[in-house]
């Protein structure tokens, strides 16, 4: 089974969980040239080869009206500014001097809604979005409608989370595996203070999946890191046995003493072709082998848990427009699990009547589509 794994023991953050997908990619020139033709505003996405440790690989950066812009991607409430993470004195007043212009989570939506991309992409990224504004909106006790994010920032960070939408489509794995991931430790300075690593919004969204501080002085995981990886990871664990094809480095900005980057591997995992074995032997196999059914649950397990918030906020009485939100994240994930069902359906479905060279069985997988596309 295609495998996709994401090694998060130096952290994660979009920029390099970009990069790392980047280089899986055959044709990155093509791929670089479709990126910066979907419509994100103002935006322009360039690919450099960087060495860290000895290692190459790929930074990603982003510019918006031409200009870099090394924001930290938290989106936070209409009282409280963000202070950039790796900026000189001289850069964090050209920052205060200039992002003075916030866009709000329904602005996010219709950016990305009118992006030259698939609907699948669409809908990814606006679930990972809705996961960021959700963190936000629950540390400092408001609402999604409330929540606001910088306008660079949020330009910024709507190129990380689209950009690995898309490459994740373009790749198209199986499964997704992530390890545990390295959130660093220490503090890091916001204007509005000091606040220990992992920050709020951060330690919000890696609840459920499995991190640790580890040694490093500084903030390796940032929300939009943790949002994509909580929502497109299936499971967490350790490399698995895995035929691999081809290793991506996604170079991250700062430098450590250790690693500063993310690797992805995408190959094919021997323990789920044993796994489909053994179905195949049992005497009542299974719908869905075990990597396919466990997605599918993951997946619907994650639209239960946006339909009780949609249940709760419906109880307190919350905004209408949040209610919305909220409701929209249910609706993407629902099809996202309709969409993974059917493409598990058809592809046994093919291979059966392949195999068979029945017409018969060909007539009904034909039946089967047309029900589908209803």
């Amino acid at each position: 089974m295609k495998t996709l794994f994401l090694d998060c023991s130096n952290g994660a953050a979009g920029d390099m969980i970009s990069a790392a997908l980047y280089e899986l990619v055959p044709d990155r020139d093509a791929f670089l040239t479709e990126l910066n033709s979907i419509g994100i505003p103002g935006v322009k996405t360039y690919a450099f080869p960087t060495v860290k440790q000895g290692v190459t690989g790929t930074h990603f950066s982003v510019t918006i009206h031409g200009e870099e812009e090394h924001v930290e991607d938290v989106p936070k409430h209409s009282h409280v500014e963000v202070t950039p993470h790796v900026l000189s004195h001289s850069e964090e007043e050209h920052h205060h001097g200039h992002h003075h212009h916030h866009v709000h989570m329904e602005d996010v939506i219709r950016i990305i809604r009118s992006l030259s991309v698939s609907e699948t992409v669409k809908e990814n990224a606006i679930a990972v979005y809705t996961l960021i504004a959700e963190a936000e909106a629950a540390v400092h006790g408001t609402t999604v409608t409330e929540v606001h994010f910088h306008e660079v920032g949020s330009m910024d960070a709507i190129a990380d989370v689209v950009t690995v939408s898309l490459l994740m489509e373009k790749l198209n794995p199986d499964q997704i595996i992530a390890s545990p991931v390295q959130t660093g430790t220490g503090k890091v300075k916001c204007a509005h203070g000091i606040l220990p690593v992992p920050a709020p919004a951060t330690s919000h969204l890696l609840q459920g999946i499995p991190v640790y501080s580890g040694e490093i002085n500084g903030e390796l995981c940032t929300p939009t890191g943790a949002a994509l990886v909580k929502h497109f990871a299936q499971k967490f664990g350790p490399l698995p046995v895995m035929n691999i094809e081809s290793i991506g480095y996604g170079m991250g900005t700062k430098d450590y003493d250790h690693a500063n980057y993310l690797r992805s591997f995408l190959g094919e995992t021997e323990e789920l072709v044993k796994e489909d074995k053994a179905a195949t032997d049992s005497v009542s196999p299974a719908c869905f082998d075990a990597a396919t059914k466990k997605n599918i649950l993951n997946r619907i397990s994650r639209s239960i848990g946006h339909l009780n918030s949609v249940k709760r906020m419906v109880e307190e009485d919350r905004d209408a427009q949040d209610i919305l939100i909220q409701l929209s994240a249910v609706e993407s994930s629902i099809r996202g699990t309709s969409r993974a069902i059917t493409k598990d359906h058809l592809r046994h479905a093919i291979t059966e009547a392949e195999a068979s060279g029945n017409q018969e069985d060909l007539d009904n997988l034909y039946s089967i589509i047309d029900k589908l596309l209803k």
